[in-house]
């Protein structure tokens, strides 16, 4: 059987998409059922690659096969991956095709819920996918939709030796996540970031093993899943590396676990939770401190303060909470959560290096007590690349700013 290449799953899972299309459905709806039917087939096909080893190993140890079959290979406890209950398993989906004793969305909402009832990793990550959902009287997906959206995903086994090289479903997902926000517009920039911004920022971070790297404003996980790449790319240890996050959207949560578990990371920890409010990456009562934070926060939203925990975090100052001014207090939590010889980096708006009033004041303490660390003895600034010795305590840590900015910053 020939090996499946990046571009035949690509047009493969585009396919699918088409058949949701056909339903009347735009990319911010019908991604969470693509992503589902995926992960459902993906978690099927190496079950039952594991379910054979398992079940052939016991009877190569003169154990008979039905009793191979119902004490080991039914049980949950001799499987390192996922395990998938009778109903959740694609053979199962196949042969309901023709069943009209339910309807066929209801054999799939019950093939999701058993999944994640059957594996603690996956609690509520599948919820919110839900293919008998109704929306102003009617199924969102229809029952043949849904019918189509098995027979689709029945051209292609998603075993790892059937694919060209051993991360292209997680490449195939990343695919998945940059189509849909693509097609969603301005939607898709809650939970994607173009993968080259990416790939420039971890650069400048520079992960090495043994690190823990924290994303507060997660999505779809693009950055933590781009830092253990680097690390793998340089020849260092990607498995000794604490990689967290957190996202205040439901599908963006699930979509990034999906993510982490498509390429193959299992040891994540991603909360979902409001950043700003609640942050839920704590040691011993306090914020957790990271060596690297890296993150895209959603540019220009409202925050409150209403019930808000470790009100310590923004020292610098507080931006108007509406109006749109979160910019500058996701920058401050993260500067609270570095290490203090730790890095940022980060993405945000031209608004936050030109907008007055309390973001001006917050701007100007950032910038005083940063290039406080880097003046030579005649007060000029040092290149933060050239001189890391100056800035190594820096609470922005090292850090190169443009001339322009420098310049603006002079006449803050």
């Amino acid at each position: 059987m020939p090996k499946l290449s990046l571009a035949k799953l690509e047009r493969h899972l585009y396919g699918a998409a088409d058949i949701l299309r056909r339903e009347g459905m735009d990319a911010a709806t019908y991604k969470d059922f693509i992503f589902g039917m995926l992960f459902l087939k993906r978690c099927s096909d190496v079950f039952e690659a594991d379910y054979e080893k398992i079940v052939q190993k016991k009877v190569d140890q003169g154990i008979e096969i039905h009793e191979a079959q119902s004490h080991y290979g039914e049980n949950p406890d001799y499987y390192d991956d996922f395990f998938v209950p009778p109903h959740a398993r694609w053979p199962h989906l196949q042969n309901k095709l023709n069943d009209a004793s339910e309807p066929f969305g209801a054999v799939l909402d019950k093939a999701l819920a058993g999944l994640s009832e059957a594996n603690e990793s996956l609690r509520h990550v599948l919820d919110h996918i839900q293919f008998m959902k109704v929306q102003s009287n009617k199924r969102i997906v229809s029952d043949e939709a849904c019918k189509d959206l098995v027979r689709h995903f029945n051209r292609y086994r998603l075993r790892n030796e059937d694919f060209q090289f051993s991360d292209l479903l997680g490449a195939a997902y990343e695919f998945l996540i940059n189509m849909f926000a693509e097609s969603a517009g301005k939607k898709g920039g809650d939970f994607y970031t173009p993968r080259d911004v990416i790939r420039m920022m971890v650069r400048i971070l520079n992960p090495t093993p043994g690190m823990s790297i924290y994303d507060p404003t997660c999505g779809s996980g693009g950055m933590l899943i781009i830092s253990r790449e680097y690390i793998e790319q340089s020849g260092g240890d990607q498995t000794n590396l604490r990689l967290c996050g957190q996202v205040n959207d439901a599908s963006a949560w699930s979509i990034c676990k999906i993510n982490m578990l498509l390429h193959g990371i299992r040891g994540s920890d991603i909360r979902l939770e409001d950043t700003l409010l609640h942050p839920l990456h704590r040691d011993a009562g306090e914020l957790e401190r990271f060596d690297r934070v890296i993150a895209n926060p959603p540019f220009s939203q409202n925050y409150t303060k209403s019930n808000m925990e470790f009100p310590e975090r923004y020292r610098w100052g507080w931006c108007p909470t509406s109006g749109k001014k979160a910019d500058l207090m996701f920058a401050q939590h993260m500067l609270a959560v570095c290490k203090p010889r730790g890095m940022v980096a980060t993405v945000m708006p031209h608004g936050v290096l030109f907008r007055g009033g309390a973001e001006k004041e917050i701007r100007k303490k950032f910038l005083q007590q940063d290039l406080s660390y880097g003046l030579d003895e005649h007060g000029q600034l040092r290149d933060p690349i050239a001189h890391p010795e100056q800035f190594k305590d820096s609470p922005l840590g090292r850090i190169r700013i443009p001339e322009s900015i420098m310049e603006g910053a002079a006449a803050v």
